[in-house]
């Protein structure tokens, strides 16, 4: 009876003292350990590749929900912002520069195109003026001035009239001034058509380069 007894009044103690104990700190209040001096006391240390790093030297407890991710400021990311602007400025003035350029260029390249093709058409206008004789002529074209300088110059008119301009032209280039001016003259006389031929022969003798004449 007496083993059975002392078991029991154990277990009665035991419940009694933690009640007592719950009941104590219950009217005192709970308070969780204190972190340990060496969790206080660890910093955050300043990466060695970033300089002046905002977040340098503080403690846990200072960097825990005491400063917000928008607010966080990096000289180097910074200064490479501020390069990147700088050097969007400076292509953007490049930019503008060359297209200016090429503006000048595309107008400069016009005005070429348009001096080129007006000496082209001054040109062409030369070449159907200018009546040129071939070497491969003169010895033809000397023969004929010969026959029609022993004809009477009213004759040659008749004949003239009838010819191409041009190769009239070449032979007088091959004849004598006075011979010229006999045709010319027996030419104006024929009729107002034969006047207006003599008028383009003799325009048209000036601009011709004169060989040796017979």
């Amino acid at each position: 009876m007496k083993s059975i007894a002392i078991p029991l009044v154990g277990s009665l103690i035991g419940a009694l003292l933690y009640l007592a104990v719950t009941a104590a700190l219950i009217l005192k209040g709970y308070k969780p350990p204190a972190p340990s001096t060496l969790s206080k006391a660890a910093k955050v240390k300043e990466s060695a590749g970033i300089s002046g790093a905002p977040l340098a030297e503080k403690t846990a407890d200072e960097l825990n929900g005491t400063t917000p991710s928008w607010k966080y400021y990096n000289t180097d990311v910074e200064f490479l912002i501020e390069y990147l602007k700088q050097t969007s400025n400076s292509f953007q003035i490049r930019k503008k520069d060359l297209d200016e350029l090429g503006q000048r260029l595309t107008a400069e390249r016009a005005e070429l195109a348009s001096v080129t093709q007006s000496v082209a058409r001054l040109r062409d206008d030369i070449d159907r003026q200018v009546i040129r004789i071939q070497d491969d002529e003169v010895i033809n074209l000397k023969r004929l001035a010969k026959t029609y300088a022993g004809m009477e110059p009213s004759s040659v008119a008749k004949v003239f009239a009838e010819l191409d301009e041009k190769f009239v032209v070449k032979v007088m280039s091959q004849m004598r001034d006075d011979q010229n001016a006999s045709i010319l003259d027996a030419l104006a006389k024929t009729n107002a058509q034969g006047a207006k031929l003599a008028a383009a022969l003799s325009d048209k003798l000036r601009l011709v380069p004169t060989g040796k004449k017979s």
